[in-house]
C-alpha cells in the first residue's frame, strides 16, 4: 500500500518517482483544492485515481501556457511531459463540483474513460444539476459513467437528445453558445439535424421538424393496480401539464393527481418532470423514453 500525502508539501512540490504506481486512493481526505491533485500529474503510470469523499469545488486540466510554467519550474520534468498522460478512471462521487467547466475540462484528459461524478450538485437532477444523457453529450471520450457502462445506443440517443435540448434554448449569440454548449456544434452538424424552432413566413408560423416521439406510460400509482405501459406518439412540443392530462385519459387515472418521472437507462433514479409549461423536448426527452406515472402522495 502506498500513502502519497498530497496536502502537505509547498505549493511547488509535486509527487515524483513511484513508476509503477497505478493506481491511487485519497478517498475521505478533506482535499479541497484541484492544485495539491496536480502535484500528482507526472505520475507516468497512473491509470486510476480515486478522490471521491472529499471537498474539491472544481477542477481542471492545465492549459499550454500552465504546462509550460510547471516545465520551467522542474527541471526534472521531460519535455515531452503532459499531465496525467495515463489516466483512464476518475472517481470524483461526493465532492462539492458545481460547474460546467469541470465537467467539459474532462475532455481534455488524454486516455480519461471511467468518471464517477455522482454525488455533486452539477450531477444532480434533484438539485438543479444535469441528468445522465447531458453529461454523456457533454463527455465525448467516456465509455463508463458512475459504474454505468454507456453503450453506442444510448450515446447517440443522448447526443441527440442534448442537441435538441439545447436547440430548443437556442441563444442567438454564437460565442455564447460556444461557451455554454462546447460541442453542441459538433454534435449537431455530426447529426444532421435542423433547426427545429419555429419559423414564421409569409402563412404564419411554420411546423416543427421535429416530428413525434415514441414515448412509453408506465404506471407505477399503487391506488390503481398494475397496469400495462401503453406507448404512444406524440409531439416534441407537448407540454408536461398536457402529458399529464393525456395521461389521465389513455390511463384513465382522471381522480388522481399525478407526477412524471423519465426513467433515464443507466441512472438510479428517474428525473422528476415538475415544471409543467416545459415541452418534451425542453426536457430532452427523445424518442423510445419511458415516463414513470405517479401519483402524488
Amino acid at each position: 500500500m502506498f500513502f502519497i500525502f498530497v496536502g502537505q508539501p509547498t505549493s511547488s512540490s509535486t509527487v515524483q518517482g513511484f513508476d509503477s504506481l497505478r493506481l491511487l486512493n485519497l478517498e475521505d481526505n478533506c482535499l479541497a483544492e484541484w492544485d495539491e491533485i496536480l502535484k500528482l500529474s507526472q505520475l507516468k503510470s497512473l491509470e486510476q485515481l480515486y478522490l471521491n469523499k472529499n471537498k474539491l469545488t472544481c477542477i481542471f486540466y492545465p492549459d499550454k501556457n500552465k504546462i509550460q510554467e510547471f516545465l520551467s519550474n522542474h527541471e526534472s520534468c521531460e519535455e515531452s511531459y503532459f499531465p496525467f498522460q495515463n489516466l483512464r478512471c476518475l472517481l470524483l462521487g461526493s465532492n462539492e463540483i458545481n460547474d460546467l467547466a469541470s465537467i467539459d475540462s474532462l475532455n481534455t484528459f488524454p486516455k480519461l474513460i471511467d468518471i464517477r461524478f455522482s454525488d455533486n450538485p452539477i450531477a444532480d437532477p434533484g438539485r438543479g444539476g444535469l441528468p445522465r444523457f447531458v453529461l454523456i453529450a457533454r463527455l465525448a471520450k467516456v465509455e463508463m459513467l458512475n459504474g454505468s457502462e454507456i453503450s453506442a445506443r444510448e450515446r447517440k440517443e443522448s447526443e441527440i437528445r442534448y442537441v435538441r435540448l439545447v436547440m430548443s434554448k437556442l441563444l442567438d449569440n454564437p460565442e455564447e453558445i460556444n461557451c455554454l454548449h462546447p460541442r453542441f456544434v459538433e454534435l449537431k452538424n455530426f447529426y444532421g439535424i435542423e433547426d427545429e424552432r419555429p419559423s414564421v413566413g409569409a402563412a404564419g408560423p411554420q411546423k416543427m421538424a421535429s416530428g413525434l416521439l415514441s414515448v412509453t406510460l408506465k404506471c407505477v400509482a399503487s391506488s390503481v393496480g398494475e397496469k400495462l405501459p401503453l406507448t404512444k406518439k406524440l409531439p416534441a412540443t407537448t407540454t408536461v401539464g398536457k402529458l399529464k392530462a393525456l395521461c389521465e385519459s389513455f390511463l384513465k387515472l382522471k381522480s388522481l393527481k399525478l407526477k412524471l418521472f423519465l426513467q433515464e437507462e443507466g441512472s438510479p433514479l428517474p428525473m422528476l418532470l415538475d415544471d409543467e409549461m416545459a415541452t418534451l423536448m425542453d426536457m430532452g426527452i427523445g424518442n423510445e423514453s419511458t415516463i414513470i406515472v405517479d401519483e402524488e402522495s
